[in-house]
């Protein structure tokens, strides 16, 4: 890792990235387009995981580090699989509280893409059989019932489509709790998910000292705001939600160190197909103490998660 004085640098994209502005059809192709916001994020029918795994919160948009980018920073490092870094498949037996349960459905969650990722197949069962369990107790049990189940261990050989079946589980939890009462259940399993990547991100960062890696976890501090300021906020009068707000608080104020730059980059546009992509470059400033301060944080609130 570079010294306290040095700058991560790499393109990172913003919101607006994710987003393609797309012309609406015209019969003037000399005249400019008028345009519409198309979002891009969302699963293709042709089974394609969203990579940038981004939330609709209370009207923002915001993403959380997906199996996809994890597998990407973990293909580079060439980092083996380490079962140790894991939550115990076993543990949902011990969870018996609704925030609990809530969270490690979403610890769990990152747990299956990463062993996906690494082709654990066996661990992959286990991790989606204590998912089930999870999401039978906390009502969701559509989103991994036996065909779900099924699928996976048909798909057992086959990366792309595991991580697809694991995506659209979670996604169909998601729009279930969004249409019910049970939307902080949706919000503390996207909190867990999210606590679980860094901590993997973070172990790689010390083990590696990968920049990309560092990069990533500094651009968690407009996650965590979105979380906390979008998501957590609104559902105080729930049991246990503030406790995970104040813990999240804790960790913000490391991330307050963090300062991020954004350079302007002249968008690219393809005419033929009317199509223009906004992009930003982001530089994330970063010491080696704040980068430590922060992976301390997330793996002692992840400690606390995984051991209720």
């Amino acid at each position: 890792m570079k010294s306290s004085k040095s700058i991560v640098k790499g393109f990172g994209f913003l919101a607006l990235s994710s987003i393609l502005l797309t012309a609406c059809p015209g019969n003037d192709t000399d005249k400019d387009p008028e345009i519409e916001i198309e979002d891009t994020t969302k699963t293709s029918s042709e089974g394609k995981v969203n990579p940038l795994n981004v939330v609709p919160v209370g009207g923002a948009m915001f993403s959380v580090p997906s199996p996809i980018q994890l597998g990407q920073i973990i293909q580079k490092s060439g980092a083996p699989y380490n079962a140790d870094i894991l939550n115990n498949p076993k543990a949902y037996e011990s969870y018996v509280d609704l925030v609990s349960q809530s969270l490690n459905l979403g610890v769990y969650g990152a747990d299956l893409g990463y062993c996906a990722l690494y082709d654990k197949q066996q661990e992959s069962i286990g991790y989606i059989r204590s998912a089930q369990k999870l999401s039978d107790i906390l009502g969701i049990s559509d989103a991994f019932d036996v065909e779900t189940i099924q699928s996976v261990e048909r798909n057992l050989d086959n990366k792309d489509s595991l991580l697809y079946i694991i995506s659209n589980s979670y996604r169909k939890a998601d729009d279930y709790l969004q249409t019910s009462d049970l939307k902080h259940i949706g919000a503390l399993i996207i909190v867990g998910g999210w606590i679980e990547s860094v901590h993997f991100a973070g172990i790689l960062g010390r083990e590696n000292k990968s920049d990309e890696v560092v990069e990533m976890i500094g651009m968690q501090k407009h996650t965590i705001n979105t979380m906390l300021d979008k998501m957590l906020e609104q559902y105080f009068n729930e049991p246990g939600v503030e406790e995970v707000y104040n813990d999240l608080d804790d960790i913000r104020t490391s991330f307050n160190k963090v300062n991020i730059k954004y350079e302007y980059v002249a968008p690219e546009t393809d005419k033929d197909k009317k199509v223009t992509t906004l992009k930003s470059k982001a530089i994330v400033e970063m010491s080696d103490e704040v980068f430590i301060e922060i992976i301390e944080k997330i793996n002692a609130i992840r400690t606390k998660i995984t051991a209720s």
